[in-house]
Order: structure tokens, then C-alpha cells, then sequence
């Protein structure tokens, strides 16, 4: 399974900061929510910042975080490729990291549905995690330290 790299990013702060005003799809988070309640193959993957649960939605694997101490439910998270990005994420990477290699993305859905897209880019040995709306509002989540 692809490992998971920007999720214990995701994590780090309370779930407050997730929270994308009309950036909502209650539609997304019940059939996530669902189909992860019928799905019949789940893997577990234990951190000590989050439990996760990963299963297949719409042919793409998908993850369910939850609360380590209290086994709540965080939020669905998806990893795209660059391509399968939407074109006002895409644009946003490129109007400001257009020289960045993206090494990994992924999509945030919160538990009141709010999205976020959290983008991984790479230039030398400088690495961020980005942090979009889908509307493209874009600022740099967290400095990490690249990986060769």
C-alpha cells in the first residue's frame, strides 16, 4: 500500500483548522461514510498520531482518520496524482510553485465536510506541504525536510 505522507502532517493541529466556510460536501462525507461501513475490506494502520482506516471508494483507495485517544472519527482523506487534481488546484500550485515538483497530494474531508486539498512539493532539498481550497486559496501548511 502507498504509504501516507502527508497525513501525520494533517493531523498535528486540531481539526478546527480544517474548516473551509463554503468548501462543504455533506453529499461526499455520507458516501464515504458509508461505504466504509459496508466495506467488507478494511486494513488498519496504527501511528501514534492517528489510527486509519483504508479502504477502496470509487476504485481509489481511501482513509478513515481517526482520534487515537478517543477512537473518533477525524475525517476521509484521499491521494490523487498531479493530473488527477482539479484544474483550479493545479493552477494554484503552478501559479506559485510552478518549478516545484508535486510528490504527493491528497484530499481532506472533515467531519462536517469541509475540504481541503494538501499538496507535497519538492525542489532541491526544500520540501512543503500546501494547503488548498477548492477554490484555490493556497498557503504553505508546513516546511518539511526533503526526502532523496
Amino acid at each position: 500500500m502507498k504509504k501516507i505522507i502527508l497525513a501525520a502532517t494533517l493531523l498535528v493541529v486540531s481539526i478546527a483548522s480544517f474548516a473551509g466556510g463554503k468548501d462543504a460536501d455533506p453529499k461526499l462525507l455520507n458516501a464515504l461514510t458509508t461505504t466504509l461501513k459496508y466495506s467488507r475490506q478494511v486494513e488498519w494502520i496504527n501511528k501514534a498520531a492517528y489510527n486509519a482506516a483504508a479502504f477502496n471508494f470509487n476504485d481509489k483507495t481511501a482513509f478513515a482518520f481517526y482520534d487515537p485517544n478517543d477512537n473518533e472519527l477525524i475525517g476521509f482523506g484521499m491521494q490523487f496524482k498531479k493530473e488527477d487534481l482539479p484544474a483550479d488546484i493545479s493552477n494554484a500550485i503552478d501559479k506559485k510553485y510552478g518549478n516545484w515538483k508535486i510528490t504527493d497530494a491528497m484530499t481532506f474531508i472533515d467531519m462536517n465536510g469541509y475540504i481541503n486539498y494538501f499538496v507535497q512539493v519538492q525542489q532541491n532539498n526544500k520540501s512543503l506541504a500546501l494547503k488548498i481550497t477548492p477554490s484555490g486559496n493556497l498557503s504553505i501548511y508546513a516546511k518539511m525536510i526533503a526526502n532523496k
